[in-house]
């Protein structure tokens, strides 16, 4: 068994885009942005009993992914 306790984590990502143009206008609308954020989205260790951010107490619940897209608009 690899006990070795070292790992790499994704911890957050947000990436949005902005959108313009006459087609924007055309709708009154004066600016959109649509984006997704998430978190605990990639976890790299050598170790697969639990999570390594939890140390020796695998007793815990698993690290839950969070994913969250998005769409703001204004008119």
């Amino acid at each position: 068994m690899d006990t070795d306790g070292s790992f790499l984590r994704l911890k957050t990502l947000e990436a949005g885009y902005t959108f313009k143009g006459k087609l924007l206008d055309d709708l009154k609308i004066t600016n959109m942005r649509i984006y997704f954020s998430g978190t605990n989205l990639l976890t790299f260790s050598k170790f697969k009993l639990w999570d390594p951010e939890m140390g020796g107490n695998g007793l815990g619940y698993p690290v839950q992914k969070v994913f969250n897209i998005g769409l703001n608009l204004n008119f």
